[in-house]
């Protein structure tokens, strides 16, 4: 965030010790290209417990399973990020801090009725943001770009999953593959988001997910010109169908949870009591 300079992150480090940090494409294919590294460098697949939108198998019986960031030595929760670095005094400071993930990014921040509020379980030391800090607009832009970066991932998920699936009995592909699959597929996404320019994606992350009151986006009397997230969701599709082109076409599951958690709230273990309570949150 541009904001990064008056932060209290700068030699904190206690959430990059704290969390196992979840990672799309779009955040694989930044840090690999920017930072001039092989995805096998920086990431690891962990076995989820049941299937969601961005889990993906290698085979067609394999497990579950997610990418996140590594960690130094073994892999758990409490154990340094690897691209966490220790400075003198007890600091620390992430190494890759202008490419880092849209998970580490937004945190501690979640979005709550369209208003950034700091989540209830962060870990920062109490009162290391103030209220002004909470209202900086970045907060906000970062967390529409992640929620459009993962509901695009999970488009190419589904691609993947479809194309291990149609694959012939007992064949299991190696993790490298997928990752070489990812990087393929976000170099052409990366293409069409340079063709759009930023003022054009900014409003496309802005409107990401946005729906007519009645939800219905096929309704001839909407106006499309006022969804432009639905005209790039639309382009990135027609980009990753063209792999794995015997592979049918699987339905946009960005377009699903857009109809299905409209004016939904995050859930409610990150919303702190005074917030939900003066919001008059049932549940």
């Amino acid at each position: 965030m541009s904001d990064a300079p008056t932060t209290p992150c700068g030699t904190c480090g206690i959430c990059c010790r704290s969390y196992v940090v979840p990672v799309n494409g779009y955040d694989i294919w930044l840090i690999s290209t920017r930072e001039r590294l092989n995805p096998e460098e920086f990431i690891v697949a962990y076995p989820l417990p049941k299937k969601n939108a961005e889990s993906f198998h290698l085979s067609k019986d394999g497990f579950n399973c997610a990418l996140a960031l590594a960690k130094k030595g073994e892999f758990a929760i409490e154990r340094d990020c690897t691209f966490l670095v220790q400075l003198g005094g007890g600091h620390a400071r992430c190494g890759i801090y202008e490419h880092r993930p849209g998970a580490c990014r937004t945190y501690p921040m979640t979005l709550f009725r369209n208003a950034v509020i700091q989540r209830k379980d962060s870990r920062c030391p109490p009162n290391a943001w103030s209220e002004e800090a909470k209202r900086w607009p970045s907060w906000r832009v970062s967390l529409k770009r992640m929620d459009m970066t993962f509901d695009v991932y999970h488009e190419v998920v589904a691609r993947w999953n479809a194309r291990v699936d149609q694959s012939p009995e007992g064949t299991t592909y190696p993790l490298t593959t997928y990752l070489n699959y990812l990087m393929n597929v976000y170099d052409r996404l990366g293409q069409l988001d340079a063709q759009l320019g930023e003022e054009a994606l900014a409003r496309v992350r802005e409107n990401w997910a946005a729906l007519p009151e009645h939800g219905d986006l096929s309704d001839e009397s909407v106006n499309h010109d006022q969804y432009p997230w639905v005209t790039y969701l639309s382009a990135a599709r027609e980009i990753i169908d063209e792999f794995y082109p015997d592979v049918a076409s699987q339905v946009s599951i960005a377009l699903l949870r857009a109809t299905a958690n409209q004016g939904t709230d995050p859930p409610r273990h990150l919303i702190p009591d005074d917030v939900w309570e003066a919001a008059g949150a049932k549940g």
